[in-house]
């Protein structure tokens, strides 16, 4: 079966960093009297470490494989503060790269050389913050929140960004644990608007950090289980590799 991938497939990994401890302010924070979007955000930052140790992650690698349509997949995200992407992709004898610089996004695939435009160029900009925990509405995100949806069983905050475009995506987080257990994405395509599912589960230290190493994701009819096999922060990333040219 042929596999056709078009879009960034998970850039937000980077953003599940998290632990399960609590302090009193955060409880306080979290209470659903005093509750708001950016509370949640601001007890996940503190549960992972606090703002100073979230801020301190300048760069990130993150390597993945996994099965799409019965077929082995790797997936390497490379991601650098504030504002670049690369991400490269490789099923069979097919391999997808995309670039984004910060401003502009290409996707190679074979011999294709596509411009990334719109609602996705929109995308990757928003995939490749890797601060925007700390303050969405600093990128034009303005969000919602909803108190006690479940999830599997469990009990979660909802938090909904609307993006400038109009595009909504849709973060679940634990209630109990803070942990960032789904994720949903509106994605705009030649075909209409689909939604991107994804699920967090085995959390793994680090560096001092938790990242989610298993992600199960749907795309229509397509679905990825894919396991990280490594994470290296902070390695010193040259820029050069998210270069366009002309």
């Amino acid at each position: 079966m042929k596999l056709v991938f078009i879009t960034p497939l998970l850039i937000i990994i980077l953003i599940t960093f998290t632990d399960c401890s609590t302090s009193q302010e955060q409880t306080r924070e979290t209470d659903p009297v005093n509750i708001t979007a950016q509370a949640v955000f601001n007890r996940y930052i503190a549960a992972i470490g606090g703002k100073e140790a979230f801020e301190n992650v300048k760069d990130k690698i993150t390597v993945m494989s996994g099965t799409a349509a019965e077929q082995p997949i790797k997936i390497m995200i490379i991601q650098k503060y504030p504002d670049k992407l690369f991400q490269e992709l490789t099923a069979g004898e097919m391999k997808q790269t995309i670039i984004y610089n910060g401003n502009e996004g290409l996707m190679f695939a074979g011999d294709e050389q596509i411009k990334i435009e719109d609602e996705e160029l929109e995308r990757l900009k928003f995939d490749a913050a890797l601060h925007l925990p700390l303050d969405p509405e600093s990128y034009g995100v303005k969000t919602e929140l909803e108190s006690n949806v479940e999830v599997d069983s469990i009990i979660c905050f909802k938090v909904t960004f609307n993006l400038p475009s109009g595009l909504k995506w849709y973060q679940y987080y634990a209630s109990d644990s803070g942990l960032k257990i789904k994720e949903i994405k509106e994605i705009k395509t030649a075909q209409g608007v689909f939604k991107q599912e994804s699920y967090y589960t085995n959390y793994k230290e680090v560096k001092g950090l938790k990242f989610p190493h298993t992600i199960k994701q749907y795309f229509g009819i397509q679905e990825l289980d894919l396991e990280v096999t490594s994470i290296e922060i902070n390695s010193g990333i040259d820029s050069d590799i998210f270069n366009i040219g002309n």
